[in-house]
């Protein structure tokens, strides 16, 4: 399976990416492993408050990641 991940804001500045792809075995993924991956790979963002949302639905952590799926990485953010 592969995926792309989109990082936002002070995640892409933390990571140096606006975009990368990551490959996996499994056949699927929850977002809690995807991040539990993603944070091992970039610990800094550990630090950081975000939300992840999974081709442009906003997920909590046990949503299903499949293949080609697009994730987005999004840190806080305010309207007026």
């Amino acid at each position: 399976m592969t995926i792309t991940l989109k990082y936002f804001g002070s995640l892409a500045d933390i990571t140096k990416l606006r975009e990368e792809q990551f490959t996996f075995d499994e056949e699927t993924i929850s977002v809690s492993a995807l991040k539990s991956k993603v944070e091992g790979s970039y610990q800094n963002i550990q630090n950081t408050t975000y939300t992840i949302a999974v081709n442009q639905t906003m997920s909590d952590s046990q949503t299903k990641i499949k293949d080609q799926d697009v994730i987005a990485f999004l840190p806080p953010f305010a309207g007026g």
